[in-house]
């Protein structure tokens, strides 16, 4: 009968493996809940900013000046940031019509041949007369208005690196105007459009985050208690949104995109941590989900805009099957 007694040697292993995996993990929450609160971190890393974009290897499929087909005007909220760019770059590739709007209402690479055929709308998304205006001439909506240090954080000046695109809030800009206040104004300017009978929901796209799924996993929610006082408030801001959508099914088809860190190889900022989450995803660590980059995400609110079976979260297993239906 073979021996099931352990040797000698394999304890120590053992226990080495414990000892890396709990060193990997408390790295991982050092990242998410530690932050630096030094503000002139960001200006020492600005730097970041003047890198080149790293574009998507998409074909392009859409004629210059072809018209739209039917469901395929898109409204992108946020379309000149690190993840709105690449929704607007792939979707006018697919063959929508594509308008984007934010505070600055440029165009953030001007002479890209897709960014360049987006329509550059410049105005307040926390007005619900410009969303209702904006949302009126849609058939469906991607909300990529992104902000993960609000004014109340203390760490604004982070934005400058960790926002992809290098932007700064201003003194109104909280978690709570940003995020809810804006979506809010999309659902609601939605609700209220003029619907033929029998016609399906519009489709509307939300970037959340993979923490806002924290109460539904083992020690999640004992991560969210001694999580900082900002994030917790940046993940009310998400799950209301996310509630306010699940409610709204009746006219919205919404797919809530829960990614952990975005990256991509010019995001210098989270890529000494990208390794260290995704090896604790793949140990079995419930609190930490795989990363996915810019391309994976952007590809997937396309897909899920294409494919009226999509709806509800959608984690990073979800996110990467739907990104190989545009690949």
């Amino acid at each position: 009968m073979a021996s099931t007694r352990q040797t000698g040697s394999s304890r120590p292993l053992a226990g080495v493996k414990a000892v890396f995996l709990v060193a990997a993990a408390g790295v991982a929450l050092c990242w998410l809940l530690q932050l630096p609160t030094t503000k002139d971190v960001a200006s020492n890393l600005a730097f970041v900013n003047t890198q080149a974009p790293v574009r998507s290897p998409v074909t392009a499929r859409a004629a210059e000046g072809e018209e739209p087909s039917a469901g395929k005007r898109l409204l992108v909220l946020g379309g000149n940031g690190y993840v709105g760019r690449e929704v607007c770059r792939l979707a006018v590739q697919r063959g929508f019509q594509v308008t984007s709007l934010s505070r600055r209402g440029e165009n953030p690479e001007p002479g890209n041949a897709e960014l360049d055929q987006v329509k550059w709308v410049k105005g307040d998304a926390a007005d619900s007369s410009t969303v209702q205006n904006v949302v009126g001439e849609a058939d469906a909506v991607v909300h990529a208005i992104g902000l993960l240090f609000d004014v109340n954080s203390g760490l604004t000046n982070l934005n400058l690196v960790v926002s992809g695109s290098g932007s700064t809030p201003d003194d109104s800009s909280t978690y709570d105007k940003i995020t809810r206040q804006t979506a809010f104004n999309v659902i609601n300017a939605i609700k209220g459009r003029i619907r033929m009978p029998f016609s399906p929901p519009m489709p509307m796209m939300f970037v959340s985050a993979a923490e806002a799924g924290w109460p539904d996993v083992a020690l999640g929610p004992e991560v969210e208690k001694v999580a900082p006082a900002w994030l917790k408030e940046y993940l009310v801001a998400k799950r209301a949104v996310e509630s306010e959508l699940a409610s709204s099914t009746d006219a919205i088809r919404s797919a809530i995109f829960r990614p952990s860190l975005i990256w991509s190889w010019t995001k210098f900022d989270v890529l000494p941590v990208i390794p260290v989450f995704n090896l604790l995803n793949a140990v079995g660590v419930p609190f930490v989900d795989k990363t996915v980059t810019v391309f994976t995400l952007s590809k997937a609110i396309v897909a899920a805009l294409e494919d009226e079976g999509v709806a509800g979260v959608q984690r990073f297993p979800e996110m990467e099957e739907l990104e190989k239906k545009v690949s």
